[in-house]
Formats: structure tokens, sequence, C-alpha cells
């Protein structure tokens, strides 16, 4: 990989990683798109089909310490696809296992900043699909994102207030259970679990009557 595409890559990746990156997508010959953001996903792989190479993109829009992790994310997709193919599940146990190990590797070669090293280690034991489904991770996650610090959650907003939620739907937060929220949909009349780290915007009251919707107290 020349200077150039280093430089590049510097825009995007922590400057400790850069050479770890470069040197992943020469080795396994990976087409890399930073891309806008998406809000249905933080990253993606794809395999190779006919002439194309392995591809990977990641949303540009990301802090640099969580564009890393997502990249890792999607080459551990890419090494279970080298291993086995279609065989396995894509967030099945070859893959946490593969990510886990990244990422203590990640984590050993200092390639992790020191207020995420014991959030990651613990993430790498107990890998999920999504980095959103660990409130201490994401949280630390946000903490160094100007642009997620910005996003209020579920368990932001107190118990008995509305938010809306991203489909559009009105609710109101009730009680925890367990390790989410069970929130009630002024839309249908049903109630729904809520991730703690779930994106929502919060509605007054006054609105919630102005929209002609009925409020349970």
């Amino acid at each position: 990989m020349n200077l150039q595409h280093k430089q590049i890559l510097q825009q995007y990746f922590p400057e400790e990683t850069i050479e770890q990156v470069a040197s992943m997508l020469k080795k396994h010959a990976v087409q890399l798109k930073i891309t806008r953001e998406r809000v249905s996903k933080l990253g993606d792989y794809r395999p190779p089909v006919k002439h194309h190479s392995h591809r990977i993109t990641v949303n540009g829009n990301l802090g640099k310490e969580l564009l890393y992790l997502v990249f890792l994310h999607e080459m551990a997709h890419l090494l279970i696809w080298i291993k086995y193919g279609r065989s396995v599940s894509p967030h099945g146990a070859q893959w946490k296992q593969e990510f886990g190990s990244m990422l203590r590797h990640a984590v050993y070669m200092g390639y992790i900043p020191e207020n995420l090293k014991k959030p990651v280690e613990a993430f790498a034991g107990n890998v999920k699909a999504t980095f959103a489904a660990d409130s201490l991770l994401w949280k630390s996650l946000k903490s160094m994102d100007g642009r997620l610090a910005e996003e209020i959650t579920v368990e932001d907003i107190p118990t008995d207030t509305f938010f809306r939620a991203t489909n559009g739907r009105l609710f109101k937060k009730e009680e925890k259970l367990r390790k989410r929220y069970r929130c009630f949909c002024l839309n249908n009349n049903r109630r729904y679990l809520f991730h703690p780290m779930a994106v929502i915007e919060p509605v007054k009251k006054e609105d919630i009557h102005n929209s002609n919707l009925k409020v349970y107290n």
C-alpha cells in the first residue's frame, strides 16, 4: 500500500492502527469503501463474486475509534468466509470467536485507547452482533464521538415520559425488566421492549395531547 493510501486511512482510523489496517487490506486484497451515513448499519462485508475482490464498507461519519472497531467486525466476517464460506451463521460461534480474538489482540498491541481497554476486553469475552448491545462499551464509545454523544437513548429519559422511536411511533417509557425497558405504544396500545441504548426523540406530554393520541396514566 502506497503513502497516498495510508494518508487517506489516517483521515478515518486512529494513527496507531494504520499499519495494521493497511496490512490487512493488502494481505486479503480488500476493497475498502468509506461511505456516507447509513441508518441501518455501520459497516458491511461482501465476499468476492466473479471478478470482484473482498469488499468492506464502513460509515465515514463515525469517530475513529468506533470506525476501527467496525472495520475489525467486518474483517472477522471476511476471515470466517475464507475459512467456512457460507456454511456457518454470519454472527455465529465461529465469528464471535474470531472477532473476540481480534479485539483482544488489538488491546494487547496498544491499538485501543486506555479508557476503552476494559470495555473492549469485556465485550471480547461476550461478543454480540452490535456494539450498542453492550451498554458499557457503547457509552464509552459515545463519550469519544461528538455526534453520538448528542444522541438520546431510552435509558437517558425518566420513567413515565414520552418519546418517538426511529419508526415514528410514540411511546411512554415504563419500568425496566431485567435488561430492557418496557414501553407503551400510543399508536396501537401495545407494549414493547426497548434496549437501553435505543436512540429516541423525547416528546413533551402536551405535544402528545395535541396529536389526538390517548395518554394512559
